[in-house]
């Protein structure tokens, strides 16, 4: 269960509530007596006055309303005085009743680490992370603030929904479990910022208080333990990845019954009682058995989440299935579940099976994106200067610039000077592959405020990493259709087979199955270091025995190959047919004569890394009977980097000091804002990487940057 009880503060107070942090005395304190800063009946921190502005490194933030306690903290409402944004302020308390000098500069430096750690990305909004954008921990006070932009972090709580409308229904339940099994899926494969042993990062704090819900059915997770419990007069507890499965489908119990489980004698409802259980969907019910651990536990989210998916559909009242799809669940109205499903079955299950699932999908999607800054010229808080920055020369950031995704300008040209009414100037170089960018940030950092680079291992002690969008290898053959390895192959490979052919335990393809041609495997490394490095881990799991083997594959780069298969396609045929090889996303994806493998991991559904549309707008995988030459260019599977789903996927990120005193802390998250932009995102999704936030199909670029 979760281990932040707000109640611990009230042994310090004598609290009439008992409850000070969710007590009336204290706000009515700081209306009644201005710039009162304790509650007069027992003493506790007041609230934060209206109008009070707090300062931080990104801008100047205006309390306007006090919204409600929530975990170890307040929120409030206020706005971004520089641009009129809204943000949720979260206000800790450090009093000097129960935190000493000492533990409050732990508490604050702790804090701190943490905000600029993993979760601040922009890849945790995408994963209904709610993270803060900012921290201000002024040493002189015993106030810290999270900032939050926009107005996620103010949603109701599950906790406070469940109260409004009941008992969620059993698909609303599956739709939360999707969505955060996919969320903790993320969560856990992040490392940990304090174990001292290696485990992913766990929420550890999960519970209805801890998970937010909008009007559209989108569940978002807030108030890690790893934060929250900073702010206890106690020591920290180890979190576990697995205690996150177990609390989540206490969630579920709740959501499907309306009741909390309690563990007291006399507790109304009970988990182990088959008679406590909701009837009508016995499929999900054994799922939450095994997620509570009642029955065989499951490994991991990503397990956990898998077996969601196949679970088998119930039947609704009406004689429907329930369309329930993992992938893009359906979002109705918070409000009006309840009356949909008991006042207007019958309506409400066809409207649910005609509806397109699309949508639902594509409105989320444009909501996130439209929480974006426009442009380039709407990024505040850089100054004039020369901002130097560095990644490899053969690697994917090296290939991005050079790309001309919006005319007939290369990228490098609107990122050198990304504001022209302001010279603030962000050269990039490189260094020779024996040279790690990395190590350039760390060693020399007003030579490389930051370098730019995919996540192929943990970082070096002293970077933080920010992620700007999504990379990955496409493992391809020949798209020859007289020689159709992608039929034979039935557009599929396992991780284990490219191991195998990798390292030269298989060297024909009939070894494979009787289906297969007698056709000599040509396997070919790519020249590109970054490449090589995603490969060894992603495929070969950094087996120095492995990699050994591995090294000794023909070397290509990946450049010579495409050309090989596809200059003079009748004589390549003879000596291409058999050839295998992988690539970077940006050099590989919008190549017509080569077929993009699907790829499996274990017994896992192989994932198609490239989509097509229909004639009717559904997007499906792309297959091998289709001619990439003649039809549309494919699009780039999204979710499936976003879910790392597709095992070949991996983060682009900026790489960057955690020492303010160097110069990289400051340009390194100020260039990360100009690409996490709307035209930004749009620029990078062109040069055929995956973004963070999805732009429409009829985006266009600002003026400030087509007119450039």
């Amino acid at each position: 269960m979760p281990i932040v009880d707000s109640n611990a503060l009230a042994k310090f107070y004598r609290c009439t509530q008992n409850a000070p942090l969710s007590c009336q005395k204290p706000i009515e304190t700081a209306e009644k007596i201005p710039g009162a800063k304790f509650c007069l009946e027992c003493g506790f921190p007041t609230t934060l006055p209206i109008q009070t502005e707090l300062r931080g490194s990104l801008g100047t933030y205006r309390i306007s309303e006090i919204l409600r306690s929530q975990g170890m903290g307040r929120l409030y409402r206020g706005t971004q005085i520089s641009n009129g944004q809204s943000v949720v302020v979260k206000e800790y308390l450090l009093p000097k009743q129960y935190f000493n000098a000492v533990e409050a500069q732990q508490r604050r430096t702790a804090l701190s680490q943490v905000a600029k750690g993993n979760l601040t990305t922009a890849k945790g909004r995408e994963f209904r992370l709610v993270s803060p954008s900012e921290i201000i921990a002024d040493p002189l006070s015993d106030r810290v603030y999270l900032i939050f932009s926009g107005e996620i972090a103010a949603l109701p709580t599950l906790k406070q929904t469940l109260t409004e409308t009941g008992a969620f229904s059993a698909s609303q339940v599956r739709q939360v479990l999707n969505q955060m099994l996919q969320s903790l899926h993320f969560l856990h494969s992040q490392p940990s910022s304090f174990a001292s042993v290696a485990i992913g990062t766990a929420h550890g704090n999960l519970g209805l208080d801890s998970l937010l819900i909008s009007d559209s059915g989108y569940v978002y997770v807030c108030d890690l333990a790893s934060w929250e419990q900073l702010f206890i007069p106690a020591p920290r507890q180890m979190l576990l990845p697995e205690q996150d499965l177990i609390d989540l489908g206490s969630v579920a119990f709740a959501l499907w019954t309306a009741q909390e489980i309690h563990s007291g004698f006399n507790a109304p409802l009970n988990p182990r009682e088959a008679q406590h259980w909701p009837q009508n969907d016995p499929p999900l019910r054994d799922f939450l058995h095994r997620l509570l651990g009642l029955d065989t536990p499951f490994n991991s989210a990503a397990e956990a989440r898998q077996a969601l998916i196949k679970l088998p559909q119930p039947e609704t009242a009406a004689g429907f299935h329930v369309n329930f799809s993992p992938e893009s669940p359906a979002k109705p109205n918070r409000k009006y579940w309840l009356l949909s499903l008991l006042a207007l079955p019958l309506l409400g299950g066809l409207l649910w099976l005609l509806l397109p699932r699309s949508i639902s999908n594509s409105n989320a999607e444009m909501a996130n994106f439209k929480q974006l800054l426009p442009s380039f010229a709407d990024v505040n808080g850089i100054g004039p200067g020369q901002y130097p920055y560095t990644g490899e020369a053969l690697g994917t950031w090296t290939i991005v610039l050079d790309k001309k995704p919006a005319s007939d300008r290369k990228l490098r040209v609107f990122l050198t000077q990304p504001k022209l009414d302001i010279a603030a100037i962000f050269n990039y170089r490189t260094y020779a592959p024996q040279r790690s960018p990395l190590t350039e940030v760390l060693e020399a950092n007003t030579k490389a405020n930051f370098a730019i680079a995919s996540l192929s291992t943990q970082l070096p002690e002293g970077l933080i990493q920010e992620t700007i969008a999504y990379d990955g290898l496409l493992v391809y053959v020949p798209a020859y259709k007289s020689q159709n390895l992608p039929s034979a192959l039935q557009g599929k490979i396992s991780l284990a087979q490219l191991q195998q052919i990798f390292t030269g335990q298989l060297t024909n393809w009939k070894q494979l199955g009787s289906d297969f041609p007698d056709l000599p495997i040509k396997p070919y490394r790519p020249m590109e270091p970054e490449a090589l490095r995603l490969f060894q881990q992603k495929v070969l799991g950094n087996d120095p025995s492995l990699i050994a083997q591995f090294s000794k594959i023909e070397q290509r780069s990946t450049f010579n190959t495409l050309r090989s298969i596809a200059v003079g396609e009748k004589q390549a045929q003879k000596t291409e047919a058999g050839s295998i090889s992988f690539g970077l996303l940006t050099q590989t994806w919008d190549q017509c004569k080569i077929y993009p493998l699907a790829i499996a991991q274990k017994n896992l559904d192989p994932v198609q890394p490239l989509l097509k549309e229909t004639s009717n707008g559904v997007m499906q995988p792309i297959s091998p009977s289709d001619n990439l030459c003649l039809e549309k260019k494919p699009l780039l599977n999204i979710s499936a980097f976003h879910t790392a789903t597709y095992p070949l996927s991996t983060p682009l990120i900026i790489a960057y000091p955690r020492d303010n005193n160097l110069p990289g802390n400051v340009s390194g998250p100020l260039f990360a804002n100009f690409l996490k932009t709307q035209d930004g995102q749009y620029l990078l999704q062109q040069a055929g990487l995956v973004p963070l936030q999805t732009p429409p199909k009829n985006y266009t670029l600002s003026s400030s940057i087509l007119n450039r």
